[in-house]
């Protein structure tokens, strides 16, 4: 029987709004993805309290977050990372987010400190996601002289390209022109770190040429995957209504 202590309870400080509309195309770690983009979000009851005075002094900071769309109830000790094509670790030696609790821990760089104001690069939550705490990163405390990396020091995929088809750079350029793409050269480079990390599932990597979309910025990015490339060949905006 549980206990009274065990029933822990926390409230959101707020929210973090990013790129990312969707799981899918979401990248599993945020420095993969250095060109994406965050705002967080302070809930209005820590508005004016000064909580961020201080932290314009470092480079980057702890999220720990919630995964508040994980709708995953099953109890299972070991999972399937993706890139370990088929190949079960332990749930606690990956960073599944189907976890005994849905808390996320995210490193990423801060852009940006200005009163409630915080603006954060790196990211791979996706947009909504609530955050528990944030905490600066520290060099001497966080940064260990020797590490390893485990099974992950054992993967050796070969490198993905991205290119974009000529009919995709026209669609850039309108929604540029149209102001639905605010920064260019920003877009392409997060379109490209994204599918260079194959978000595809493991069970549709051996489709080749088979066109897929993921959601990024309100964009939706089709590409196909053939030989090591993927080629981007449509860019338009996701229907509002989907």
């Amino acid at each position: 029987m549980q206990s009274q202590k065990d029933n822990i309870a926390f409230t959101p400080i707020g929210v973090l709004r990013t790129v990312f509309d969707h799981k899918f195309g979401t990248p599993r770690q945020g420095a993969l993805a250095p060109s994406s983009r965050a705002h967080f979000h302070l809930a209005p009851e820590w508005r004016g309290m000064g909580l961020f005075d201080g932290l314009e002094g470092f480079s980057h900071a702890w999220l720990l977050s919630h995964f508040h769309q994980n709708k995953n109830t099953r109890r299972a000790g070991k999972v399937h990372p993706p890139r370990l094509e088929g190949e079960a670790v332990g749930i606690l030696a990956s960073r599944s987010p189907h976890r005994p609790n849905s808390i996320g821990l995210t490193l990423a760089r801060i852009e940006r400190v200005d009163g409630d104001h915080l603006e954060l690069s790196g990211v791979d939550l996706i947009d909504q996601t609530p955050i528990l705490d944030i905490k600066p990163y520290l060099a001497e405390a966080d940064r260990p002289a020797t590490f390893a990396s485990g099974w992950a020091e054992r993967l050796q995929s070969a490198p993905m390209l991205c290119e974009f088809s000529q009919e995709a750079d026209r669609d850039i350029d309108g929604l540029c022109g149209s102001g639905q793409v605010k920064d260019r050269e920003r877009f392409v480079n997060l379109v490209r770190e994204v599918l260079v990390l194959d978000p595809r599932p493991l069970a549709y990597r051996r489709r080749i040429n088979e066109r897929f979309a993921i959601v990024l910025g309100g964009m939706d990015v089709h590409a196909r995957f053939n030989d090591g490339v993927f080629t981007v060949v449509q860019v338009a905006p996701f229907p509002a209504d989907q």
